[in-house]
C-alpha cells in the first residue's frame, strides 16, 4: 500500500473516530447548556460562534463571501440541516431523556438506506451493511430497554410523545438535507460554506426562539460557567470539528455508512454516564453495546473495498 493510500485510510478513519467520540458527548452538554438556556436560543448561540470562527478563517484565506446561488442552498441547509435536525433534538431533550432521544436519532442509518436511491444497488446487495444496520438499531433497542418501559407521569405523555415525533421528523430533516447537500453542493469551500450554513442556522433558530417567547423567561443572569462551557464545547467540537468530519466523509462514503455514528454515540453517551456521573452500567445494556460495535464493524466490513462518492458538480 503506498504512502499516500495510508493517509487517506488514516483521515478516514480519524474523521469517523472525530463523530463517533464527538457527537456522542454532545448529548451530555445538551443537557449541561439547557439548564442555563432555552433551546432554539442555545442553538443559535452555538452555531452563531461556529459560524462566526469558520467564516473568518474563510475570509483570513481570501475565500471572500459566497454568491447569491450559494447562499440559498447554504440557508435551506441550515434550515433543515441544522434548525430542524438539531434544533428539534434540543428542544425534545427538555421533555424525554438523552438516552431515549438517541433510540429515535439511532433511526438515522435506516433512513439513510432507505432515501439515498442513489446507493440502493450497493446496500440492498451488500449483507453485511443490512445486517448491521438491523442489528445495530436491535442493539440500541437493548442498551436502552429500561428507559424505554419506564412509566410516564399522565401530564408528561402528551409532551413526550410530541418530543419523541420531533426527534423523528428531526432525524429525517438531517437525512434529506444531508442527501441534498451531497448531491447539489453550493460552490465554495468545505470551510466557507459550513460557516455561512451555521450563521444562516443561528439567525433561524433565533427567529424561532423569538416566535416562541423564549426570551420572555429567559435571563442572562441565570446562565453560569457550565452552562457558557457546555455552548462553547458544542459550537467549537460539535459545530466545527465533528460537522467538518461528516461532510467530508459524506464525500468520501456512501450516507448510510457515515450514518453508524448514531450507533455509537448512544454507547459513548452511556459510557460517560458510568464515567462522569457514577451511573451503573447493567448486563443487558452491555450485551447492547456489544451488539452495537458489532454491527458497525459489519457496516465497516468491506469499507475499503467501496469506492469514494463522485464528487458532485455544483
Amino acid at each position: 500500500m503506498t504512502k499516500k493510500a495510508l493517509s487517506y485510510r488514516f483521515l478516514i478513519m480519524l474523521a469517523f473516530l472525530c463523530i463517533y467520540l464527538i457527537w456522542g458527548t454532545t448529548y451530555l452538554a445538551i443537557v449541561v447548556g439547557l439548564e442555563g438556556f432555552p433551546p432554539f436560543l442555545m442553538a443559535s448561540i452555538r452555531f452563531l460562534v461556529a459560524g462566526l470562527m469558520l467564516v473568518s478563517y474563510s475570509l483570513f484565506k481570501g475565500e471572500g463571501f459566497p454568491k447569491k446561488s450559494s447562499l440559498i442552498k447554504n440557508a435551506f441547509i441550515a434550515l433543515v440541516v441544522l434548525a430542524g435536525g438539531q434544533g428539534l433534538l434540543i428542544w425534545s431533550e427538555q421533555h424525554i431523556a438523552s438516552g431515549y432521544a438517541s433510540v429515535l436519532v439511532a433511526t438515522l442509518p435506516i433512513w439513510f438506506v432507505v432515501m439515498d436511491k442513489k446507493h440502493w444497488k450497493l446496500y440492498f446487495s451488500n449483507p453485511y451493511i443490512l445486517s448491521g444496520v438491523a442489528l445495530g438499531f436491535a442493539g440500541i433497542i437493548i442498551l436502552f430497554r429500561d428507559k424505554l418501559t419506564e412509566p410516564l407521569p399522565a401530564a408528561q405523555i402528551h409532551l413526550q410523545l410530541v418530543a419523541s415525533v420531533a426527534v423523528l421528523f428531526g432525524a429525517m430533516c438531517w437525512v434529506v438535507g444531508t442527501l441534498y447537500h451531497r448531491s447539489r453542493p453550493a460552490p465554495g469551500t468545505l470551510y466557507q460554506n459550513l460557516g455561512w450554513q451555521l450563521l444562516c442556522g443561528a439567525v433561524i433558530c433565533l427567529l424561532i426562539s423569538l416566535s416562541m417567547n423564549e426570551l420572555d423567561t429567559f435571563a442572562w443572569s441565570q446562565t453560569d460557567l457550565t452552562s457558557w462551557s457546555a455552548v462553547l464545547y458544542l459550537s467549537v467540537a460539535g459545530s466545527i470539528m465533528a460537522y467538518i468530519a461528516y461532510t467530508w466523509l459524506l464525500n468520501e462514503m456512501p450516507s448510510a455508512i457515515v450514518g453508524t455514528y448514531a450507533y455509537i454515540n448512544p454507547v459513548v453517551a452511556v459510557f460517560l454516564g458510568w464515567l462522569l456521573v457514577g451511573e451503573v452500567i447493567t448486563t443487558p445494556q452491555m450485551v447492547g453495546m456489544l451488539i452495537i460495535l458489532v454491527s458497525a464493524v459489519l457496516i465497516n466490513l468491506n469499507r475499503g473495498k467501496i469506492k469514494p462518492v463522485a464528487k458532485a458538480k455544483a
